[in-house]
């Protein structure tokens, strides 16, 4: 057995349970009788398996197995329609938790890109455009705002790296908001249907896998950048892949600490 989010065991009994109260319809009435029903076969068929001596898990496993699909018993074709409220909420949760976590490692690639500005300069954190793809306008506005050099390309990396820093600032604090979001969401939605619409770690496996990926690609480019452009401008994605490798790291973590073996 394992945990879910809201600290209950996970239960292929319970499981089953919880998503045929979800799919059925009609009166409350009916809708108790046929959750009586139901769960008194599935009980009945895991005693007899554990009676054959079957794990639980096995016993429950073929006891889901006999009952059938829950389409079939609330006699509902298996066809994809508008999504429960339930999962509407999970998904909700779902996509505030990952999309925060994912603006808030970009608010922390800033952090780092700011400490490769320190210590390697703005040709390492930015490229400069190439010439003649700027105008005297737009060497006139980036020396303006850089009073101390002469050099356009010098005040246009300038330029550039505050952009970049001004925009990791504003994603990592939407990401924290993102995230307040989430903490205050799931407060009010820790209801049984909500929290069992998708697996137990499904939003910190979503995220992990994200995480991965974006800190492979980030790697990859860098990786070309210092092979072809001597390093200029591969700041940039050498913060963002060690922030998407961190946030990569804690969403791992994270599952498996939700997925881990309950104690007995």
């Amino acid at each position: 057995m394992t945990s879910d989010i809201t600290g209950a065991h996970d239960d292929l009994i319970e499981e089953y349970l919880d998503h045929l109260m979800v799919s059925l319809s009609g009166s409350p009435r009916q809708v108790r009788h046929t959750m009586a029903e139901v769960e008194a076969h599935l009980r009945d068929a895991v005693a007899e398996g554990l009676a054959a001596g079957l794990p639980e898990s096995e016993a429950q496993a073929r006891a889901v197995l006999r009952i059938g699909p829950v389409h079939g018993v609330t006699g509902q074709p298996a066809v994809l329609g508008q999504p429960s409220a339930a999962m509407v909420r999970r998904l909700t949760l779902t996509v505030a938790l990952v999309g925060g976590a994912g603006l808030t490692a970009m608010g922390a690639a800033g952090l780092i890109g700011r400490w490769f500005l320190a210590v390697k300069g703005t040709a390492f954190l930015t490229a400069p455009w190439p010439p003649g793809s700027y105008t005297r306008a737009d060497c006139a506005r980036w020396l303006a705002g850089d009073p101390g050099t002469r050099s356009c390309v010098t005040a246009m990396l300038a330029d550039h790296a505050g952009d970049t820093m001004l925009e990791a600032t504003a994603a990592g604090i939407l990401g924290l908001l993102l995230l307040a979001g989430y903490v205050a969401l799931r407060g009010r939605w820790r209801d049984r249907a909500t929290m069992t619409a998708l697996p137990a770690g499904f939003a910190q496996a979503v995220g992990a896998v994200l995480a991965g990926l974006a800190a492979v690609g980030c790697f990859a480019t860098a990786w070309n950048i210092e092979t072809t452009q001597r390093g200029i401008g591969a700041g940039v994605p050498w913060s963002l892949g060690l922030s998407a490798t961190l946030t990569a790291i804690i969403f791992t973590l994270a599952l498996v600490y939700i997925r881990r073996p309950a104690a007995a």
